[in-house]
């Protein structure tokens, strides 16, 4: 959009009151050469003295209300003093014709007031016990408003006449209101009433809700132990059938530790009976002497080269003619021995 356009369609947009600016802007200045700025400014300054002025319009009507109340009030004042006038007068004329006509007949014919029972006053202007027309709350609240309308009629038809449309409207306004309080107040024991049903309901559905929430308490408590009741019980499960497998891996190793020891103890008799075992050319016994130096072996044929006869061959380990040492028993048996 153009500046020219901007102008014209906020001055469209304003309100039927603003009216007479917008024709005096027109009227005063060129709407295509009118900067945006400048018809804001304007605008703004326009609507300050309109609130300036309404603040102190405002201020006039509050300051005639409380003269037209203070007035109210104080012929209510004087009107409640002439009451209290009167039956101070009623009261010491009776007091007077008391001391005038003081005898026993006249007391029962004719009872004082303060003999009488208030309760069995009645009103005739509420129908209810316990008080006289003249005394009745509701006529003296009758009166009170009567007397408010009348002074604030009085007030407003005292201002200026030169007030525009806008205050007759409120003017009338609050005449309607204040005629309609009756009305106004019905609605609102109809309300109170709507409010207590709701608040009747609302404290029906918290009683529910409470009485739910105790009963999930009490079912969250029972779970809790129903758990805790099945986990002691898996434990001791397990603890249980640990016990088992330990007796009988205890029983298990006895038993291997029996059958060991008898391992050990015929490995340490086969040694025992390997030991007391003689050798194969040990001769040794009853009538049998040693002779060394002696051949076995008689050879018939002798070989030509002369070389050294078996028997002069002697074992280093056993110190024994006749074999070597790869050959020798006794050391292959003690060999035997040291690898078991």
């Amino acid at each position: 959009y153009t500046n020219s356009e901007m102008v014209r369609k906020i001055l469209r947009c304003l309100p039927k009151s603003w009216m007479p600016k917008v024709t005096a802007i027109e009227e005063a200045k060129d709407l295509n050469t009118l900067p945006l700025e400048e018809l804001l400014g304007s605008l703004m300054t326009h609507e300050m003295t309109i609130k300036n002025h309404e603040d102190d319009e405002e201020k006039d009507k509050k300051k005639k209300k409380l003269i037209a109340f203070k007035s109210s009030t104080t012929d209510s004042s004087e009107e409640d003093s002439d009451d209290e006038m009167a039956l101070i007068t009623r009261r010491f004329k009776k007091y007077l014709a008391k001391k005038k006509f003081g005898n026993k007949h006249f007391k029962k014919t004719f009872p004082s007031k303060t003999e009488t029972n208030k309760e069995e006053i009645i009103c005739f202007e509420c129908n209810k016990p316990g008080h006289y027309k003249s005394e009745c709350p509701r006529l003296k609240k009758a009166k009170d408003t009567i007397k408010k309308k009348k002074a604030m009629l009085a007030t407003w038809s005292d201002s200026d006449e030169s007030s525009s449309d806008e205050e007759e409207n409120q003017k009338v306004a609050q005449l309607e209101l204040m005629a309609m309080n009756d009305s106004d107040e019905d609605e609102d024991e109809n309300e109170v009433s709507e409010l207590l049903e709701l608040l009747e309901k609302f404290s029906l559905e918290n009683a529910s809700l409470k009485k739910t929430i105790k009963a999930l308490n009490r079912e969250n408590a029972s779970l809790k132990h129903e758990l805790e009741c099945l986990s002691n019980k898996s434990l001791d499960d397990k603890t249980i059938y640990l016990e088992k497998e330990n007796e009988t891996l205890k029983i298990e190793i006895d038993a291997l530790k029996k059958t060991f020891s008898k391992f050990s103890n015929s490995s340490e008799k086969l040694d025992k009976l390997l030991g007391l075992q003689r050798c194969v050319f040990n001769k040794a016994g009853l009538g049998y002497d040693e002779m060394n130096n002696v051949k076995h072996f008689q050879k018939y044929l002798e070989k030509k080269d002369n070389k050294k006869t078996s028997s002069s061959i002697a074992c280093t380990y056993c110190n024994k003619y006749g074999h070597t040492t790869q050959n020798c028993y006794h050391k292959r048996h003690d060999m035997h021995k040291r690898n078991l």
